[in-house]
């Protein structure tokens, strides 16, 4: 199976996006390279595509908004928002427009490199053996169990992002509660609930792993359909 991904550039500063696609290239990625939204459509009509790189500040429509048709039209493509803004704020609105991952300039093209990797692993990840969630139900080798809507949500984002994890900040926006000590533990208590269910399904008892001071990792693939 192909471990190249199909990655699309969408940056207005040209010796950015050149530099950006060369260091992609060179780890043997396809890219093509685009300095607007507005040339996105026509561009990847009938292709193909695993990743978009956005920059946030475009010209004409910019990347949050390109984010979120981009979702909207592939659920399960991966979204990389480059940007020179570092506030948390600007980092919800990005995660909240359908980005998987939120990078602030200057880029380290080996970071960078480095959590595409997961992209492939979820493109290489075989589905046999692996959990589907259609809507609300999550169907595994031993069965299939009923989430609640914030279950699903979190599920989808972790399908979607690098590696499958997700930080704590990230899981607590996905269900509306703040970071303080309470809606921590409560944040504790729903993954418990969600692994039990995994489990049920056929998960290992493993299926979602906590990640000291970071947040929490899925083990194993899920399709969504």
């Amino acid at each position: 199976m192909a471990t190249h991904l199909s990655i699309v550039v969408v940056e207005d500063h040209q010796d950015l996006r050149e530099l950006t696609c060369m260091a992609l290239a060179n780890k043997g990625h396809h890219v093509l390279g685009l300095s607007c939204a507005e040339e996105l459509e026509d561009a990847v009509k009938g292709s193909s595509v695993d990743v978009f790189i956005l920059d946030l500040n475009l010209p004409g429509e910019d990347g949050i908004s390109l984010a979120k048709r981009i979702r909207q039209a592939y659920p399960l493509v991966g979204i990389v928002m480059l940007t020179a803004r570092s506030q948390s704020k600007e980092k919800v609105q990005g995660y909240e427009s359908g980005a998987d991952l939120y990078m602030t300039k200057p880029v380290d093209f080996e970071e960078l490199c480095a959590a595409l990797q997961g992209f492939v692993r979820r493109r290489q990840a075989s589905p046999e053996g692996a959990l589907t969630l259609s809507k609300f139900t999550l169907t595994g080798a031993t069965g299939s169990v009923r989430l609640s809507s914030a279950e699903a949500d979190m599920l989808m984002a972790f399908a979607r992002a690098p590696s499958s994890r997700l930080e704590t900040w990230q899981l607590a926006h996905i269900l509306g509660l703040e970071m303080d000590g309470l809606n921590k533990a409560s944040l504790e208590v729903r993954i418990v609930r969600l692994r039990k269910k995994m489990v049920e399904a056929g998960a290992p008892s493993n299926v979602i792993e906590s990640i000291r001071n970071v947040g929490y990792q899925l083990s194993v693939p899920i399709q969504i359909v």
